[in-house]
């Protein structure tokens, strides 16, 4: 999992990359001098409004501010990872025989029996099978709550975090695991987990992600889970190019003489068919074809205005962004695959990898003057990981060329005892942010938890998204 070993030796493989520099704009946000911290708009910040003729302006305003974001989308990338590991405990160990020491030389058999597994596991249900979804029926904070209330014993959580693990002990616990009051919060937002697909990871990996509704805040969020073992080691080593899996076509195209390109290891996770799928589709297209019928039919939602959110830290903030980008684009094309979708669609990642040349970030700026894709990402200064140009030995475990790859969106760099800095892009070389043996720790989901809530950072996250496009400056670097 996230704090394993194999996933430090997978955050050294997974530097990322970007293949230009910072651009030259930078946005210091420290010094904002109204009250009510919103940053008077600038020239820049001007020629980017009317860019962004396509978006309400009217929606903007009633957006959340960063502040709410930032911190329930941090907690959503996190649970992904605790979430499969404790299904994935489950289906390995329910009905089987195990063996518990009672003593120096004696020990004795035991049935493994979870109580009530159904609270977490959907597959023995009667209700019908969408072949849009994995679940069948939705999960909720309080039945993911409930289950782990009744099988502590099953279960060993590491202090401070990490690989959750079946106790063969079978040793009582009375006080709470960290899980049960991160769902313990999300239950008061009133959020729904209606998908989340794991069926094909192993302990070593694999496309993992969830779809969550969120009733109160009025979001639908897609988040998904980075990197755990030696599969996603190798997907987040291979840096070729592909230049036909997210542009099928000329009609794809938005910018014209360019030759656009993505990570080759991530657009394979996402643009291979989905092992199990009725109708022989990308993950991508059932992803989407699941979230456009949440908006559709959902009677949740349906009318409601709510946006749509994607995220993830890591190996999942570079499948955030290439999903994101995929779905703007086929609004922008006015697909009928996301009818539904809001015109909008927002990525906010964390210490994601650069997954795309040059030529794909003209089409994601594209998408954002169009005012149908933003991206918000979140790097720690001196995390490796959403860095290019990697440097020997290292990259010679990689496949491809991280040179050529760049950064997307709008950057908020958390510094470890000072104020964020916002900048447009802001790509870093793995060189600049290489700090032995510190960088691997900086990359870890603890370390965004510190920096995201240093008091330090907290008039930024008064801005909307919107606002802090303004303040990074144009779309043109």
């Amino acid at each position: 999992m996230k704090y394993s070993s194999i996933s430090i030796l997978c955050a050294a493989l997974t530097a990322s990359a970007s293949a230009f520099v910072s651009p030259k704009r930078t946005v210091a946000v420290a010094p904002i001098a109204h009250e009510n911290g919103f940053r008077p708009t600038t020239t820049a910040a001007a020629a980017n409004q009317q860019c962004r003729s396509n978006y309400s302006f009217l929606k903007a305003a009633q957006e959340d501010s960063l502040d709410v974001v930032i911190h329930d989308l941090l907690k959503i990338s996190d649970f992904v990872y605790s979430f499969a590991n404790v299904r994935r405990i489950v289906k390995a160990n329910e009905g089987q025989t195990r063996k518990k020491k009672t003593g120096w030389f004696s020990s004795e058999k035991y049935t493994v029996a979870f109580d009530t597994p159904a609270l977490i596991l959907t597959q023995d249900g009667a209700q019908e099978q969408s072949k849009d979804k994995l679940f069948k029926y939705v999960v909720t904070p309080d039945a993911i709550k409930l289950f782990m209330e009744k099988n502590r014993k099953w279960f060993d959580e590491p202090e401070g975090g990490g690989d959750w693990e079946f106790d063969k002990t079978v040793s009582e616990k009375n006080e709470s695991f960290l899980l049960e009051a991160a769902v313990d919060k999300a239950a008061k937002d009133n959020m729904k987990i209606v998908d989340y697909d794991d069926e094909f990871c192993t302990g070593k990996g694999g496309l993992v992600y969830g779809v969550v509704v969120n009733l109160t805040r009025k979001w639908i969020t897609i988040a998904f889970r980075g990197t755990i073992g030696s599969t996603d080691i190798n997907t987040d080593r291979d840096f070729r190019l592909d230049h036909e899996s997210l542009f099928e076509s000329e009609d794809d195209i938005f910018v014209s003489g360019g030759k656009p390109g993505t990570h080759m290891g991530f657009t394979t996770y996402l643009c291979d068919e989905k092992k199990g799928d009725q109708d022989g589709r990308k993950s991508l297209d059932r992803i989407l074809a699941c979230v456009n019928e949440e908006f559709k039919s959902n009677p949740d939602v349906v009318g409601k205005d709510f946006d749509l959110y994607v995220t993830g830290h890591s190996l999942g903030g570079g499948l955030a962004n290439l999903f994101s980008f995929k779905a703007a684009q086929l609004k922008a094309k006015d697909d009928e695959s996301v009818k539904y979708l809001p015109e909008k669609i927002t990525a906010l990642t964390y210490a994601a990898p650069c997954v795309g040349n040059d030529d794909y970030n003209k089409e994601f700026q594209y998408l954002e003057k169009k005012g149908n894709l933003r991206h918000i990402r979140i790097a720690n200064e001196q995390d490796v990981v959403p860095t290019n140009n990697i440097i020997p030995p290292v990259s010679l475990a990689f496949k491809g060329n991280s040179k050529l790859y760049t950064q997307n969106g709008v950057n908020l760099f958390l510094h470890a005892d000072k104020e964020l800095t916002v900048d447009y892009r802001a790509t870093k070389s793995s060189g600049s942010q290489l700090k032995i043996p510190k960088s691997l720790d900086f990359h870890m989901v603890t370390e965004y938890y510190k920096r995201v809530e240093l008091l330090a950072n907290k008039k930024v996250y008064q801005q909307t998204v919107e606002e802090l496009y303004n303040a990074a400056g144009d779309f043109t670097n």
